[in-house]
């Protein structure tokens, strides 16, 4: 599994595709959740399949997905350091699987231009 940085300043707009090239026929659900430490049982944040998260493409063995932030979801996080994961949820031969598919940190950066200067206060 691949341990991943994402980074990003508070406030941005953040898309960011995935690549699923096993598990592509029967994806039931997906799984994009933020902690502020790894064994949190709060999460701060979370994308879902169709909340969030959405099929972009399909090329032949592979499906990619689109993870969308919006500008506001970050508004009420602190600066720093998060972690993440990815977590699938595929039902095959009748059989559910769950499989976390990426984990990483999610660096959320200051930003210089806030909301409230671009409205020219």
């Amino acid at each position: 599994m691949e341990n991943v940085l994402f980074e990003l300043y508070r406030g941005d707009t953040y898309e960011r595709n995935i690549v699923i090239s096993k598990y592509t026929s029967n994806i039931d659900e997906i799984y994009f959740s933020i902690k502020k430490k790894e064994d949190d049982k709060r999460i701060v944040l979370q994308k879902t399949l169709d909340n969030g998260i959405t099929l972009a493409d399909v090329e032949s063995d592979k499906h990619i997905y689109q993870i969308l932030i919006n500008s506001t979801d970050t508004d009420n996080m602190k600066i720093g350091d998060y972690y993440f994961d990815i977590e699938i949820i595929t039902n095959t031969d009748n059989k559910p699987l769950k499989k976390t598919i990426v984990k990483g940190t999610f660096r959320l950066n200051t930003e210089i231009t806030t909301t409230d200067n671009e409205r020219g206060n």
